[in-house]
């Protein structure tokens, strides 16, 4: 659903900058944009990535680890979890996540941590 709606919002923007294109205010206001969109590239390859520059594709991390609540139980073996990890799985390119593709948490005890 989530890529869906993207890809509505990526067409929609690609309609109107084709008209737009076509526009005596296109002279402006294309090049404006397409300064802007370089910018937001070079901010995005010279921040600190999430991955290798060489990533792509399907990539899962782990954000955080916090300590579990005594009544939560581990997701591998019922027993009292003591750690509860926070992960996301992200659709990367050259190492910046693009897509989110899934999140959660998962509580683990001391023998499933690593």
């Amino acid at each position: 659903m989530r890529l869906r709606r993207e890809l509505v919002v990526v067409v929609a923007l690609l309609v109107v900058i084709g008209a737009l294109a076509r526009t005596s205010a296109g002279r402006f206001v294309l090049p404006l944009v397409a300064v802007g969109v370089a910018a937001s590239l070079g901010y995005l390859l010279f921040k600190t990535p999430a991955y290798s520059r060489t990533e792509l594709g399907p990539r899962t991390r782990i954000l955080e680890s916090t300590p579990a609540d005594d009544a939560v139980a581990c997701v591998e073996c019922d027993a009292p979890a003591t750690t509860v990890r926070h992960y996301v799985r992200e659709w990367v390119i050259l190492g910046v996540p693009v897509v989110l593709l899934d999140d959660g948490r998962n509580p683990v005890c001391d023998d499933h941590r690593d």
